[in-house]
C-alpha cells in the first residue's frame, strides 16, 4: 500500500510535466469596417451566414513547436514537428488534416490553374470592343515613421509606429499620354512591444516550421521568384516593404489599418485618414453603384482606384463651401487588438482534435 501511495505521488508529479509544457496564450479582439453601401451589403452577407465583421474573439496558443488558432467555431492547428495542418469545424464536429507537402501540391496546382486562367482569359476578346488599352505601371513606397510615443498595451510597453506603404498607379494607353490614376494607400497605425512573451514563443516555432516546411514548399519559393523576375514592379515592392519592415522591431499588440484611396496628383493626409473626415468622404465614395465596370486591361484594382478617387474628388467638389473638404476615400479599416497575454502550461489535448468529430479530405485535394 506505501508502494503504491509512493507510486501515486510520483506520477502526479510527472504526468503534468509530460503531458503539459510551457507555452503563451494569447486573447484578441478584431473588427473590420467597410465603408458606405459595400459596408453594409458585407455587414448584411455577414449576419445572413451567421458570421459578425466586429468585435471578433480569437485566441492563439503557442507551445514548442505546435500553435492554434481558434475564432467562433472554428480551429486551425500548425504542428510543425509533424508537417501539418488541422482545421477544426466544432459546429459540424468534423475536421480536416493536409500535410505539408501535400499543401504545397496543392498551392502548385491552384497557381497552375490560375496562370492557365489568365492565358485563356489574355486570349479571348474582350469585354467591351471599346475599352481602352495599354499598360499600367505601378510605384511602391514605404514609410516607417516612429512618433515616440509610449503605452502599456495588454501590460506590456509598446511603441507607437506608423507604416506607410503606397502603390501609385499610371496608366499608359496604346495611344495618348500617360496618365496618373491614383494611389492606394496602406496605413497601419500600430503599437509594437519587444518585451512580450509571445515573441520569444512565436520565435521558437517559426524556426522549427521553417525546418520543416522548407522543403516542402521550396517550388512555391522558385514560382513566386519567378513571378518577381517576370514583373519587377512586384518585386521592387516586396523589397522595399522588406527593407522597412526589418527596421520595426517586436510584435504588434494594437493595430488598426487604413485602406485608402486617393486621386491622382494629390498627396496622402495622415491625419484626415485617421479622423472622422476621412470616413464620412468615403460613405459616397464606396457606394455599391459605384463599383467600375469590368473589360479591357483597365478593369480591376487599379480601374476601382480611379473610379473610387474619382468619386472622391467629386466630393470634394460638391462640398467646396467647406473648410476643408476631404480629398480623398478610406474604404476599410481593419483593427486587431490583442486583450490578455498569459504564460501558462498548455496540456498537449489543446492541439488535439477532439474526440468524435468526422474527418474529411481538405476541399483543395478533392480532386486528387
Amino acid at each position: 500500500m506505501r508502494g503504491l501511495l509512493r507510486t501515486s505521488l510520483v506520477a502526479s508529479v510527472l504526468v503534468p510535466s509530460i503531458l503539459s509544457a510551457q507555452g503563451v496564450v494569447v486573447q484578441s479582439t478584431t473588427d473590420t469596417h467597410l465603408m458606405g453601401g459595400l459596408g453594409a451589403i458585407a455587414n448584411f452577407a455577414a449576419r445572413m451566414g451567421g458570421g459578425n465583421m466586429h468585435d471578433n474573439h480569437q485566441t492563439t496558443t503557442i507551445s514548442g513547436h505546435k500553435l492554434k488558432t481558434e475564432s467562433g467555431n472554428t480551429a486551425t492547428i500548425i504542428d510543425a514537428d509533424a508537417g501539418s495542418f488541422t482545421t477544426i469545424d466544432n459546429a459540424k464536429k468534423t475536421h480536416t488534416t493536409m500535410t505539408f507537402a501535400e499543401m504545397a501540391t496543392a498551392m502548385q496546382q491552384a497557381r497552375q490553374n490560375m496562370a492557365s486562367q489568365m492565358n485563356k482569359s489574355q486570349g479571348a476578346p474582350a469585354a467591351d470592343p471599346n475599352a481602352p488599352k495599354g499598360s499600367m505601371d505601378m510605384k511602391y513606397s514605404v514609410k516607417v515613421d516612429r512618433t515616440g510615443e509610449q503605452q502599456k498595451v495588454a501590460g506590456y510597453d509598446a511603441e507607437h509606429v506608423f507604416l506607410t506603404i503606397s502603390i501609385e498607379g499610371t496608366a499608359k494607353p496604346d495611344n495618348g499620354d500617360a496618365q496618373q490614376v491614383g494611389t492606394i494607400v496602406l496605413l497601419v497605425d500600430q503599437w509594437l512591444s519587444k518585451d512580450a512573451p509571445q515573441i520569444a514563443a512565436m520565435k521558437d516555432f517559426q524556426k522549427a516550421y521553417t525546418a520543416r516546411a522548407g522543403d516542402a514548399f521550396r517550388a512555391q519559393a522558385s514560382g513566386l521568384q519567378a513571378a518577381f523576375a517576370s514583373d519587377p514592379r512586384i518585386k521592387d515592392g516586396f523589397d522595399a516593404a522588406a527593407k522597412e519592415l526589418a527596421k520595426m522591431q517586436g510584435i504588434s499588440l494594437r493595430s488598426t489599418t487604413y485602406v485608402t484611396l486617393v486621386p491622382a496628383n494629390m498627396t496622402f493626409d495622415r491625419n484626415l485618414a485617421l479622423g472622422d473626415a476621412g470616413a464620412a468622404a468615403t460613405a459616397d465614395a464606396a457606394k455599391k453603384d459605384d463599383a467600375p465596370k469590368s473589360g479591357g486591361r483597365f478593369g480591376g484594382l487599379m480601374g476601382a482606384l480611379k473610379s473610387a478617387a474619382s468619386k472622391a474628388t467629386e466630393k470634394s467638389d460638391d462640398n467646396s463651401s467647406s473648410t476643408a473638404p476631404p480629398k480623398q476615400a478610406t474604404l476599410m479599416t481593419l483593427t486587431d487588438q490583442v486583450t490578455s497575454i498569459a504564460q501558462e502550461a498548455v496540456p498537449a489535448s489543446a492541439f488535439a482534435v477532439p474526440v468524435g468529430y468526422r474527418e474529411l479530405k481538405s476541399p483543395m485535394l478533392r480532386g486528387k
